[in-house]
């Protein structure tokens, strides 16, 4: 009985800090709550459709200022069969950091050798031996918005997007 408990108290530690490092992640000014679009993003980023249900929940959570604290988000992560449903998919209970990345996530890591933070045009390369010196010059530069000669998260995901954007008009 005793093993069972400590059991389940390292499981819901886990489960805290995997949500509490998710947290961070959307909370990117640091400033200690998200908003609703923040929230609702981490599922848009999965390709995921949220319930009007679970929108309702979620917004009644968030109260007149739209936002949502750190305590408040693990409150409604815990307690939400939808988000566990959509990102625990080896189905042990638990949400771990690695389910809740995206693919570009996981290219960005990929592709960030030293891990800078930002994508080089050398680490770039390593995207494709199929592209030319040009069209890889050609690709740092539409993707560069700042013109600082690397890529941060966000300008490389705009690949990812464009990729989406080109499949709806298809569609």
């Amino acid at each position: 009985m005793a093993a069972a408990q400590v059991a389940k108290k390292l499981k819901d530690r886990r489960q805290k800090q995997t949500l509490q490092e998710i947290f961070r992640k959307i909370d990117r000014d640091g400033n200690g709550s998200i908003s609703l679009t923040e929230y609702f993003q981490i599922f848009e980023e999965h390709g995921i459709q949220v319930s009007q249900a679970e929108t309702n929940r979620v917004m009644k959570m968030a109260g007149k200022e739209g936002t949502i604290r750190k305590d408040d988000f693990i409150k409604i992560m815990k307690s939400s069969s939808f988000f566990l449903t959509v990102f625990d998919k080896n189905k042990d209970g638990l949400v771990t950091e690695t389910e809740m990345t995206t693919r570009p996530e996981l290219a960005f890591q990929a592709l960030d050798m030293d891990r800078s933070g930002y994508i080089t045009e050398k680490e770039l390369q390593k995207l494709s031996s199929k592209l030319s010196t040009n069209e890889l010059n050609a690709l740092m530069k539409k993707l560069d918005c700042d013109g600082d000669g690397r890529l941060s998260y966000d300008e490389f995901r705009m690949l990812f997007e464009n990729k989406k954007s080109k499949k709806k008009t298809k569609t």
